[in-house]
């Protein structure tokens, strides 16, 4: 299961959420100040890899530009990492994938691309009568 950075707003503290689906939790808030407040961060990630694949994967994280988008939180490069990973992996893209990659290509916000893109029972934007 995930593990889940997130910068409290509030406090200015990274807060890491053990989440035990694979979708970010909506109750989310922070351990030290309990605000909701949250944004979600890149997080560092381990990557298994053969001899075969090393040169993939030393292309991808050895691009100083790309690596440099990611830390600044944009959204291009964000698609431009997951295309290639996905390419590396050679790993089939779904339309709701290439949708939020087409999406974020454009400069969206990646919150509210996802957001967005939830079934209607899932948003948080639910009135519920």
């Amino acid at each position: 299961m995930p593990i889940y950075e997130y910068r409290c707003n509030n406090c200015q503290r990274k807060v890491e959420v053990f989440v035990q689906s694979f979708s970010t939790s909506s109750n989310t808030s922070c351990t030290h100040c309990g605000s909701d407040n949250l944004s979600r961060i890149f997080s560092k990630f381990a990557v298994r890899r053969s001899k075969n694949d090393k040169s993939v994967y030393d292309d991808i994280l050895s691009d100083s530009k790309l690596t440099e988008g990611l830390m600044r939180n944009d959204p291009r490069a964000l698609a431009a990492w997951s295309r290639k990973m996905s390419h590396a992996a050679d790993e089939d893209s779904t339309p709701e994938t290439e949708e939020l990659m087409d999406r974020l290509e454009a400069g969206e916000d990646v919150s509210e691309v996802i957001e967005e893109m939830k079934p209607p029972e899932l948003r948080g934007d639910n009135d519920l009568e």
